[in-house]
């Protein structure tokens, strides 16, 4: 027999409200026959220890342990979906770490978030695992680079940050100094970041022998509860080397092997996320994880694959219950 939904209270942490995939997942909630809510982390309130409240009388971990939105008790939520940008990260994942200790299942939990968020770190796992990942590397001090990059390959090198979404921070560096003065400007402003081989014409790296066959198209695949629900190539406009919709690429839908579709769920699970979208690159060696993107926006990928991302989040989110 067919599962039957009983009807669900669901909270959108997220302060675009009017974002499309805000909106989107809203609306499916609400077209599913529960209850949506979209929350601003910001406008939550979170105790621990003391007394009881009037507030939250309920309190689940004991008395003074409270989670409130703006005044009121939200510790009746059924499942909360976050959708957490730079701009909340922190805070939003106090917020999200805050609810999973009063028992309210999150889909991505907060140490997920913030593994994921970090770039260097998650690719570290990515290859503890077991999982292609492009060579690259950090160094506490420009002193050290020469010694360093010579290990991934020839020039350019793509810098970018720890943390960053929709390509901000990222840079293309084709020269010795350019990269010098760049890693110079950043370890005196206390900015970590990753170096990466970049090469745009299936060019080669001396060391070891990976070879890229392009910088400016990916594949973004997004991936729900263990499965691939959509994916797309991304390909960057003339003059641009970031694959990224907001940087003006361009989507289409694309079918993919079983090995990329694997690797997707596979980055996923190591990450211990249960909704992503992972960033594919194509080599002569074979595909290589970018990222992973625990919060992944999908308006260009609903559009060109004509798949209701939407509606499959908020059908896992409420199955799992």
């Amino acid at each position: 027999m067919p599962k039957v939904r009983q009807k669900m209270k669901i909270a959108i942490l997220s302060r675009g409200s009017q974002n499309y995939s805000t909106r989107s997942l809203y609306e499916a909630a609400e077209n599913a026959g529960h209850t949506a809510h979209i929350l601003d982390p910001f406008g939550f309130y979170l105790r621990i220890g003391g007394a009881r409240s009037q507030s939250a009388p309920t309190a689940k971990c004991g008395s003074g342990n409270s989670l409130t939105y703006e005044g009121a008790s939200v510790e009746d939520i059924d499942v909360v979906i976050p959708r957490i940008s730079s701009s909340t990260a922190a805070y939003g994942q106090e917020v999200i770490a805050h609810f999973e200790w009063l028992g309210t299942p999150v889909m991505n939990r907060a140490q997920a978030i913030a593994t994921a968020r970090h770039k260097f770190r998650s690719l570290r796992i990515l290859a503890q695992h077991g999982l292609p990942v492009p060579p690259s590397l950090t160094v506490g001090a420009a002193e050290f680079l020469d010694e360093a990059v010579a290990e991934l390959g020839d020039y350019p090198f793509i810098l970018k940050p720890f943390y960053g979404t929709h390509g901000s921070g990222v840079m293309l560096l084709d020269t010795q100094t350019s990269l010098t003065s760049a890693v110079d400007a950043l370890c005196e402003l206390h900015q970590d970041y990753i170096i990466q081989p970049f090469i745009s014409d299936a060019g080669g790296y001396r060391h070891p022998p990976l070879q890229l066959n392009t910088g400016s198209v990916d594949i973004r695949i997004l991936v729900v509860g263990g499965e691939v629900i959509a994916a797309m190539k991304r390909s960057a406009p003339p003059g641009e080397f970031r694959a990224n919709i907001h940087r003006g690429a361009s989507g289409e839908a694309v079918t993919l092997s079983e090995n990329e579709r694997s690797l997707a769920v596979r980055a996923t699970a190591a990450l211990e996320l249960d909704i992503a979208g992972v960033d594919l690159l194509q080599t002569a060696g074979g595909p290589v994880i970018l990222e992973v993107n625990p919060s992944p926006g999908f308006e260009e990928l609903e559009s060109v694959t004509g798949i209701n991302i939407a509606a499959a989040i908020i059908g896992f989110a409420v199955d799992v219950l």
